[in-house]
């Protein structure tokens, strides 16, 4: 089987794709920074004991949430953990205490915490404190070899700490393993060391950026290439492969051809499909996905399948190829929590056995931990899949404020990463001196970037001069063109520097880095710190001019409080 790893870096965000046999199996988005993972000393805000939980300020805009049963302390028995505690008698308001998250904020709620520390290896994962015991991934089948891992274990297990051995253990060497111990012995140190110093709240420990953990998890020796498009992503992957597996350096690649990374392995298309309700099966039926706070139900049809044995082989048909479908649709799109399918109904007890099989079978290959109810007479199944954080859809989309939050609207990042994926794809089919891009101005905002860095990153990525305009439309609204300069810079309007220009609040928006700017014949003007324009209007002056944006001063006479 065919397996690729495909990393594409770009200015807002970095993505993984695993592709198998052509295909997208699992898919990963990294924009700045994220927060599972993350250890940090953190200050009891309140103690509830009616919901048995604590709030902790661990310097983030929402407190974290602290279960009782995550409230783990050093040397506490698992006995003593499983009796009736209260909260109340763990913690106390103002108490300082290290915790990580493992669960990002979801909505209004804020990101779930816990004691327990995990910390992963490449073969070995970290639990404390904890009482000493060796745990062997189910997904190693070999009771030998378990055996073995477990021996292993107990040799170099340090005291009040679990060890996991992961599924990628299976044959690694004593050596290979115990120096992943030993690292993830002096990573525990280094965090508990840095705590004793810090005052609350603080970060100890930021976790691995997502080109360290899919190098870590996704690539082993099943995985035939692992093709990056970036120099210094690139690099630091030898680095990293160096020092955890050498075998593998050799299958790492730099893609430097101008076409872009995903658009020459087709993934683009496919991640936009996971953004879709409908999703269409190889037979013609289809599934249709629906996102709810409270839990995802998908629905199958047959749609355009009329089979050709009879109904009933028609409908088993379709439901086994929506068990696989289902299950690929919630890797990609990260869906977690309670997820309710509707098969279409099966009048025999094998077909629907069948079907149950299958998606189970299906489910195996999700490293998120899943669990499924047996299918229904009524061909109802419940599956839970384990939730660490927003869906897909709803990591690059917003609430719409039109519809209240009754649909989704893309966010004016995403848009501006289509714009980047878009003028990089333009200038790969056809090489121009200039490219114009005409967008909304919250888009428009985020493509210039504080004083015009990002366009002019853009620009380096393309080859050519990259001009941004504001219009007036709706934000999914992109408007990509090429040209020679010339032509593109005859097409689009310009300010002049030292023009002194009347400008009025409907001129005016507060841009991302809360800076307030003038919108002028679709130019972004940028205007003096703290500067706020009465309702009767002020007059400017334009002090610099750039192909993207201009800067300006207010007249002396004109300057307002």
């Amino acid at each position: 089987m065919s397996r690729l790893i495909l990393i594409s870096s770009g200015i807002f965000e970095t993505r993984m794709a695993l592709v198998e046999e052509g295909a997208l199996e699992d898919f990963y988005a990294e924009r700045g920074s994220k927060i599972i993972g993350n250890v940090y000393k953190g200050r009891v805000e309140n103690v509830l004991p009616g919901m048995d939980a604590a709030f902790v300020d661990i310097g983030l805009p929402k407190n974290a949430f602290l279960y009782v049963d995550n409230v783990v302390l050093p040397g506490e028995s698992r006995a003593q953990r499983e009796r009736e505690r209260s909260i109340s008698d763990l913690l106390k308001r103002g108490q300082e205490i290290v915790l990580q998250v493992e669960r990002a904020a979801v909505g209004t709620k804020g990101p779930r915490a816990t004691t327990r520390l995990s910390l992963p290896g490449r073969f070995v994962v970290m639990i404390g404190p904890e009482s000493r015991h060796i745990g062997i991934s189910r997904r190693i089948p070999d009771s030998s070899e378990r055996n073995r891992l477990r021996v292993i274990g107990e040799k170099y297990q340090p005291d009040d700490r679990a060890l996991i051995m992961r599924t990628e253990a299976e044959g690694a060497t004593e050596d290979e393993i115990r120096i992943d111990i030993e690292y993830l012995v002096e990573l525990w140190d280094h965090i508990f060391g840095r705590a004793g110093k810090t005052r609350a709240p603080a970060l100890l420990h930021q976790d691995f950026s997502m080109v360290h953990r899919v190098c870590r998890d996704f690539f082993t020796a099943d995985v035939d290439r692992l093709i990056v498009d970036g120099r210094d992503d690139y690099d630091y992957i030898r680095e990293l492969m160096t020092r955890i597996d050498k075998s593998l350096v050799s299958r790492i690649e730099l893609h430097e051809s101008p076409e872009p990374l995903f658009m020459v392995h087709g993934i683009e298309r496919e991640i936009e499909t996971a953004l879709q309700r409908s999703v269409t099966l190889r037979s013609g039926g289809n599934l249709t996905i629906d996102e709810t706070e409270a839990l995802t139900v998908v629905d199958v049809n047959t749609g355009r399948f009329v089979g050709t044995k009879g109904l009933s082989d028609t409908i088993l048909t379709t439901n086994l190829e929506a068990a696989d479908e289902l299950a690929r649709q919630m890797r990609l799109r990260d869906i977690g929590g309670i997820l309710l399918v509707d098969f279409i109904d099966m009048d025999r007890t094998r077909d629907r056995v069948k079907v149950y099989s299958q998606m189970e079978k299906a489910l195996e290959r999700d490293r998120a931990r899943t669990k499924i109810v047996h299918i229904s007479p009524l061909a109802l199944v419940e599956i839970t899949r384990k939730r660490t954080g927003e869906s897909l859809a709803h990591e690059i989309s917003e609430v719409c404020p039109s519809c209240r939050g009754r649909g989704y609207v893309l966010s004016p990042m995403t848009i501006a990463v289509q714009a980047e994926n878009q003028i990089r794809e333009l200038a790969y089919q056809k090489r121009y001196e200039a490219y114009l891009i005409e967008c909304q101005v919250e888009v428009g905002d985020l493509l210039v970037g504080p004083g015009g860095e990002t366009v002019h990153s853009l620009g380096e990525k393309v080859g050519a001069p990259v001009y941004i305009r504001i219009h007036d439309g709706a934000r999914d609204q992109l408007y990509l063109s090429g040209g020679n300069a010339e032509e593109v810079e005859s097409r689009i309007g310009w300010v002049r520097t030292e023009e002194v220009i009347k400008i009025l609040p409907r001129d005016c928006y507060e841009s991302e880095t809360n800076q307030l700017v003038a919108i002028i014949d679709g130019m972004i003007i940028g205007l003096p710190d703290g500067a706020r324009v009465q309702q009767r209007g002020a007059q400017i002056k334009v002090s610099q001019v750039e192909r993207s944006f201009a800067a300006a001063e207010f007249l002396q006479s004109e300057k307002r409080p």
